[in-house]
């Protein structure tokens, strides 16, 4: 945190003659481009910014809300301020959740809580268009960008299309290129819920944060089901974007 306070002061006393708060919130976010903060770091306590910088604390709020007015840091009363995790997520691209991630320059990565075959219950029979007593793939995974929770997913799949889930370690949209099979056509159901204590302690939030429920159906170009898929994203991540 020394280390980080000395480079603000040294870019500070460098600044162009503006406004000091324009200067810390410039500051700031060159730092935060640069990753010197990593996604989810705290920034120092605005008392602390404040004394080390020879500022008001009225200066650093004023700097710290222009940052999150770009999205590039997130502040919760009690907790602090910290880097903005941000996914600009397209519902129109054919590539997964993988693939746009990695395009926007961090990293991802998957915490697997579940990968089996199971008898599939009446609802997920249904919308794969399957006789009520299939065996299905159930997967359910995190899905981190650079190490931190970012979604919830869970997905069911027919066995023809994954006959062995264990080998899916990261981009199942990969890894179905990989075998000639690409979703044609993708419905979408979007819906804002509240976290229960279970997915907000996976998704590292509180309990009754406002997560965005994607229910997804996905098809070959024959018309069949692909997937049968619930996400819940954390709404201070996510930035949706659908085309006409």
């Amino acid at each position: 945190m020394n280390d980080f306070i000395a480079l603000l002061r040294q870019q500070f006393s460098q600044a162009a003659a503006a406004p000091r708060y324009i200067q810390l919130a410039n500051s700031l976010e060159i730092a935060i481009k640069q990753r010197v903060l990593g996604v989810g770091d705290f920034l120092p306590p605005e008392r602390m910014l404040a004394e080390a910088l020879d500022l008001s604390r009225v200066t650093v709020s004023k700097a710290m809300r222009l940052l999150e007015e770009k999205a590039l840091v997130s502040r919760q009363q009690g907790i602090g301020t910290r880097v903005a995790m941000h996914i600009g997520y397209s519902l129109n691209q054919d590539n997964g959740f993988t693939a746009q991630v990695l395009r926007s320059g961090s990293s991802v990565s998957n915490q697997w809580l579940l990968r089996s075959c199971i008898k599939a219950p009446s609802e997920v029979a249904k919308a794969l268009e399957l006789a009520s007593d299939s065996i299905v793939v159930k997967l359910r995974r995190l899905r981190l960008m650079d190490g931190n929770p970012v979604s919830l997913e869970t997905t069911y799949i027919p066995t023809r299309f994954l006959p062995d889930p264990e080998e899916l370690e990261h981009s199942l949209y990969a890894l179905w290129k990989s075998r000639g099979i690409v979703p044609e056509g993708r419905h979408f159901l979007l819906k804002a819920v509240a976290s229960n204590d279970e997915n907000a302690s996976l998704l590292n939030v509180q309990s009754g944060t406002p997560l965005l429920r994607i229910v997804q159906t996905s098809r070959n170009a024959q018309g069949e089901v692909l997937e049968f898929s619930e996400t819940l994203c954390r709404s201070d991540v996510y930035e949706f974007e659908v085309k006409s």
